[in-house]
């Protein structure tokens, strides 16, 4: 009696084990989905958001100020080069409106002018060849690994003493670009239209070597001759928050 006891009570805890065993192996091997709304994270630029995140101003401190955001349905971010496609001189342009921002503006003293961070969704840019997207998406941008371009502003200048509504002022804005989790300081040249109380449009602009972020074109048999700098741009329209 006591040997089929033990005998039953070795079958127990080694069917115990084997059930687990089963269980992790079919857990390390088929994982559960990720749930609905979840990104798996990836090598994007963490240390330059988390660096810039704390470099933020806080864009309502000071009284008076108005917290201005883009709209992204009415603005624009292009990337544009030159390049000889098929022994053809082309001009390439990327276009993307998936841009976002802040800054704050004291309308009655505009030297009162603060900028949030600039993001723009790197995966969104597109051009008229659809062989030239997948290039940029899975080699040039490898936006699935860098799926943002941040921009923190740093200085502008030099700003006006008073605007007048549907008058243009040009500036010049310093900060730090990222791209591919590479940060470099540049300056854009800017223009900004306070159009009324509750909007504001502007361009802003600057050339910058790639290669200066890493970035390389892939060598193809048709493509020659490719500008070693681009023209980034953005125009913008930016409505008063409601917040």
């Amino acid at each position: 009696m006591k040997k089929n006891q033990k005998t039953m009570l070795t079958f127990t805890i080694l069917g115990t084990l084997v059930i687990l065993g089963m269980a992790f192996v079919d857990r390390w091997l088929y994982p559960d989905p990720l749930p609905p709304g979840f990104v798996q994270p990836t090598s994007a630029p963490v240390e330059a958001e988390v660096q810039d995140n704390e470099s933020k101003p806080d864009l309502k401190s000071e009284a008076g100020m108005s917290v201005f955001s883009i709209q992204s349905s009415q603005s624009e971010v292009r990337f544009t080069l030159d390049e000889v496609l098929a022994g053809v001189p082309t001009t390439v342009v990327g276009i993307s409106n998936h841009v976002t921002g802040d800054f704050s503006l004291d309308l009655n003293d505009p030297k009162k002018l603060h900028f949030g961070e600039i993001l723009i969704d790197a995966g969104t840019l597109t051009t008229d060849q659809s062989f030239r997207n997948r290039a940029i998406e899975n080699k040039i941008l490898d936006s699935n690994n860098y799926p943002f371009i941040f921009f923190m502003p740093k200085e502008a200048t030099p700003l006006p003493e008073t605007v007048t509504f549907g008058e243009t002022f040009s500036l010049e804005i310093t900060g730090n670009l990222t791209i591919k989790n590479v940060t470099q300081e540049v300056t854009f040249s800017a223009v900004m239209t306070p159009v009324s109380e509750t909007q504001i449009e502007g361009h802003a602009e600057v050339m910058v070597a790639y290669a200066d972020y890493g970035i390389s074109i892939p060598s193809v048999p048709k493509v020659a001759d490719v500008d070693e700098e681009v023209l980034l741009e953005i125009d913008f329209v930016a409505l008063l928050s409601e917040e």
